[in-house]
Parts: C-alpha cells; sequence; structure tokens
C-alpha cells in the first residue's frame, strides 16, 4: 500500500512567508505533487487580520504551474469584500472546473498574490491544501 492509496484527504501544510509591499505581486512554490490527486478542499490562515478593500486588494491563489502552462487556478482567496481573522482558517473558492482540481503526479503547485488596484499587504500565513489521490 501507498500514501496515495490510504482512505479519505491527504493534508498539505503550506508556510507562506508574507508581502507586505502592497503592490507587489509574488509568487511561492508550495509543493510537487507526490502522486495523481484531487484536490477537495483548501484552507487559508493568516498570522494577522486583514481588511478589505473594494478596489484595492489582493486575491491568494492556488495555482497549477504544470497543467495547461500555469493556467489552472485550484483554489482562490479575493479581499476584495470579505475580512480575515488572525489565525483563523477559511476556506478558500474551490474552481468550479472539475479539471483545474486535478493534478498529475510531479505537477508544480504555487501560492501566489495577485494585485488588484494599489494592492493590499499580504501576512504569513500557512495554506492547507487537501487532495485525494487518484
Amino acid at each position: 500500500m501507498q500514501v496515495k492509496d490510504l482512505r479519505g484527504d491527504h493534508v498539505f501544510a503550506i508556510p507562506v512567508a508574507g508581502q507586505a509591499t502592497a503592490s507587489t505581486a509574488d509568487e511561492f512554490v508550495a509543493m510537487v505533487a507526490p502522486f495523481d490527486m484531487t484536490i477537495t478542499r483548501v484552507k487559508w490562515v493568516p498570522t494577522t487580520a486583514v481588511t478589505a478593500n473594494g478596489t484595492n486588494y489582493f486575491t491568494l491563489t492556488l495555482r497549477n504551474r504544470t497543467t495547461g502552462a500555469g493556467t489552472a487556478l485550484p483554489a482562490q482567496r479575493s479581499y476584495a469584500a470579505t475580512n480575515s481573522v488572525a489565525f483563523a482558517a477559511e476556506d478558500m473558492t474551490l474552481s468550479g472546473t472539475e479539471a483545474a482540481l486535478n493534478v498529475a503526479a510531479g505537477d508544480v503547485l504555487t501560492v501566489e498574490k495577485l494585485v488588484t488596484g494599489t494592492g493590499l499587504a499580504m501576512p504569513d500565513g500557512t495554506v492547507q491544501i487537501f487532495a485525494r489521490g487518484n
């Protein structure tokens, strides 16, 4: 039996460095997928509170850099409308496209800060990826 054969979700905790410069987009390597998997849930746990801004904000994304030349976004969290509380885990929005949730062994997943307007500072935190082996 291999790890991918175990029933239920596997959880991968990814520490994410913050980006204090509001207008700077950034990207961090999260993991190389150890086996074929389907992402079932993604959580974000910021170390400080974030106050949303409808004009100047950031969007935290989980991106598959291998599949579709980096266009697949399995999950994202925008700070255009909803605040975050420090150390409170919250669900990121999963893609409605099933193919975006499928990850092949060897695919590189990243966590990316995208900026809208003049942006918003992003705190350190942890992204938790929940996935089932295929």
